[in-house]
């Protein structure tokens, strides 16, 4: 796996968020995207053509799409251990999933929200091979990367980002994706 520090400071981002119970997060994830980004925001603005309402500028101005972000109000956490505790046990506690995007400032229209994002150095893991692939190098990143990497700390209290950045074609085999974590 391909990884680089970059460091965030005072950072946030912008996005459309969904509480999704850790136990369905597999199934609502994916049609957060398709119900709120793809057919509110892609399909009539880059397909139809259609002039952007506010809503939809801002999510071009802040480039929302490029990240989904995950957290939750567990105290004392970070995501990679939440994620082994609830989505491994199948909770019924839910998480906060937003379609976002670094916010550059400006309007904050109804149905978006802002969240900060820890700053300091993030570890950046890059992924390739499609969604397909995502899922599988996920796993693979939590449990045989990371434990051979003791060098890299989750930070507590913190979240974690995917990102996205390889394109309109998401089953391509080069479709470049991963997660960035914050670290201790």
């Amino acid at each position: 796996m391909r990884t680089e520090i970059i460091t965030l400071n005072d950072a946030q981002v912008i996005g459309i968020a969904k509480e999704i119970p850790f136990c369905k997060g597999a199934e609502e994830c994916p049609k957060h995207w398709a119900e709120n980004y793809v057919e509110r925001i892609i399909k009539p603005v880059f397909i139809e053509k259609k002039a952007p309402d506010a809503y939809q500028q801002a999510a071009i101005d802040n480039m929302i799409g490029e990240f989904g972000l995950c957290t939750c109000d567990i105290p004392n956490h970070n995501c990679g251990t939440c994620a082994e505790q609830n989505f491994g046990t199948c909770s019924s506690k839910t998480f906060t999933y937003v379609i976002a995007g670094l916010y550059k400032g400006g309007n904050v229209p109804e149905g978006m929200r802002l969240f900060p994002l820890k700053s300091g150095r993030w570890l950046k893991v890059y992924f390739v091979g499609g969604m397909k692939a995502f899922q599988e190098q996920y796993a693979k990143f939590h449990t045989e990367w990371l434990p051979q990497h003791p060098e890299y700390k989750w930070a507590t209290n913190s979240s974690c980002l995917e990102w996205y950045g390889g394109g309109p074609d998401v089953n391509s085999p080069d479709y470049q994706c991963g997660i960035m974590m914050p670290l201790e």
